[in-house]
């Protein structure tokens, strides 16, 4: 079992993001993902503040994986997006179909984010064919759920391409803006 750290889903000045993930640097968890990940309109934190942060903490062997926005509604969001997608080295967890779409068109591997609202086995196996390595189950799904969904992932053949991820401990994101 891996442990990670989501992203930070509150609006926190650059300094504060800065010490925080200076701080998790020499935490436990294997993965740290970070980005904006809930509200395009909270600009304290460039898209190059968040790719120096990640290269800092992949500088301390954590695996680092880019956290995109869950609801694009702007060209100047999808324009970010792109910023993200082409970082040339860091995972990229989709939260938009959009995201899977850039990365697919790059042949690029992607985290499938807990707001993708990915809830059978088939959706997966297209998500696989993207360039799925991970999923995130959305946080409203039941552990009975999850372990329904993995069976029919073995009956598909699919359960051994993909690592599985879950929400065990923090806040729950209650709204996208």
């Amino acid at each position: 079992m891996k442990y990670s750290l989501g992203p930070v889903l509150y609006y926190w000045p650059k300094e504060t993001l800065e010490d925080f993930y200076q701080q998790a640097a020499s935490c436990s968890a294997d993965t740290i993902y970070l980005g904006e990940a809930v509200c395009s309109k909270r600009r304290a934190t460039k898209v190059g503040d968040w790719i120096d942060m990640a290269k800092t903490l992949a500088g301390s062997g954590k695996q680092v994986v880019l956290s995109t926005l869950a609801l694009v509604q702007a060209s100047s969001e999808l324009g970010e997006l792109k910023r993200y997608v082409d970082n040339g080295e860091f995972l990229i967890e989709a939260s938009d179909l959009g995201v899977v779409n850039l990365c697919a068109e790059r042949k690029l591997p992607f985290v499938a984010g807990h707001a993708l609202n990915c809830y059978n086995a088939v959706t997966l196996r297209l998500l696989l064919k993207q360039g799925m390595v991970r999923w995130c189950m959305p946080v409203e799904l039941s552990r009975d759920w999850l372990a329904n969904l993995l069976t029919q992932c073995d009956e598909l053949g699919i359960r051994d391409r993909f690592e599985v991820e879950v929400l065990s401990y923090g806040h729950l994101p209650l709204a996208y803006s």
